[in-house]
């Protein structure tokens, strides 16, 4: 008797011992299942801050390179000056160092320290030569921070097209002409003011080209041509070519890999 409630009370122990590691085995799972979330957080917080720890990094780099940009400024404003208040000017010199403000300077002070050069220096060529480049370039900023306002359902750099309103859109137009060869250009650019016409809204408008600006990598017009990115400002330049060709100006297609939304540029040099 005593053996039979021995070998029960073994067999309820065992039972009670797989009871108790079944609910073990349950309460476990559970608390893996609870801890799901927490690892994705924890790899979301793992993401933010390795995001957080690179946006320092490229703060930290602009930062430098601000601060580089500067001194870089203040140097060539020292260059400027210096060559400026002497007064046995050398033509040499500071034909010198308004082509070092023209490669190293960052507008808006390139074009800032270019008028100083055109205002203060001695030499005719140096002067003329400053104060064209420095029009050029504070005309330049224009570009870039005008822009066409978008439609409700147009993308953000989208312009209306010539087609959509039967003129040129809201597209922005440069017409540039060649110092080289103002005498022929100059009328040709400004009689291009007329094919805007009333449809347009966009900002037209004539600037010389320098010479010394024409020499450097990225202009080299020799000719007349529009220059445009495709393939949004196509219908502009086509439209443009057209248009030109009817005053006797035979313009060729150049497309830029750089990006200007609704502007368009045309050059005539002839």
């Amino acid at each position: 008797m005593a053996d039979g409630e021995t070998k029960k009370s073994a067999d309820l122990i065992d039972v009670l011992t797989k009871v108790v590691t079944l609910i073990s085995l349950a309460l476990a799972a559970f608390a893996a299942w609870k801890a799901l979330p927490t690892d994705a957080e924890i790899k979301h917080l793992q993401a933010e801050t390795q995001r957080l720890d690179l946006a320092l990094k490229q703060a930290d780099a602009d930062l430098r390179t601000l601060e580089s940009s500067r001194k870089l400024t203040l140097e060539l404003y020292q260059e400027v000056r210096q060559v400026i208040q002497k007064h046995d000017k050398d033509p040499r010199e500071e034909d010198a160092v308004r082509v070092l403000v023209e490669s190293l300077a960052d507008d808006p002070f390139r074009w800032k320290l270019l008028r100083v050069i055109a205002i203060g220096a001695q030499d005719s060529y140096v002067k003329e030569s400053a104060a064209a480049t420095s029009r050029f370039y504070e005309e330049e900023e224009a570009v870039v921070q005008t822009r066409p306002v978008p439609t409700a359902n147009a993308p953000s750099n989208a312009a209306t097209a010539p087609s959509a309103t039967g003129g040129f859109g809201n597209f922005n137009v440069d017409v540039f002409y060649c110092q080289k060869k103002r005498a022929s250009s100059e009328p040709l650019a400004r009689a291009a003011l007329e094919l805007k016409g009333q449809g347009a809204s966009g900002r037209w408008r004539v600037r010389e080209l320098p010479d010394s600006i024409n020499q450097q990598p990225g202009y080299g017009v020799w000719s007349s041509e529009v220059r445009f990115t495709p393939p949004d400002e196509r219908p502009v330049a086509d439209a443009l070519v057209q248009a030109m060709a009817s005053k006797g100006v035979k313009l060729a297609l150049h497309e830029t890999a750089y990006p200007t939304p609704g502007y368009v540029s045309l050059f005539i040099c002839q």
